[in-house]
């Protein structure tokens, strides 16, 4: 998985889940994400890669914003990019 194609799933999602950087940022340290906001920006823009249990910790972040709107979780995890 390169990092335009991790970006473009994460970004996608932040974009669905109606959620500023800022406040998926929030969510992510709410969850254990050690990154910066600007790191956190650079993965969203696919200028940086995350490891995957950083990725994982965005991933979670977005799936509980989508249940929070009733949705599925549609955010794979890194595990899951690969069948991707």
């Amino acid at each position: 998985m390169s990092h335009v194609d991790a970006a473009t799933i994460l970004e996608a999602a932040r974009q669905q889940a109606t959620l500023s950087v800022v406040g998926l940022w929030i969510a992510y340290v709410a969850l254990g994400g050690t990154e910066s906001l600007e790191q956190v920006g650079e993965f969203l823009m696919g200028s940086a890669m995350p490891d995957a249990p950083q990725y994982d910790v965005l991933a979670q972040a977005l799936n509980d914003s989508f249940v929070g709107l009733d949705l599925d979780h549609p955010v794979p995890y890194f595990d899951e990019l690969a069948s991707l």
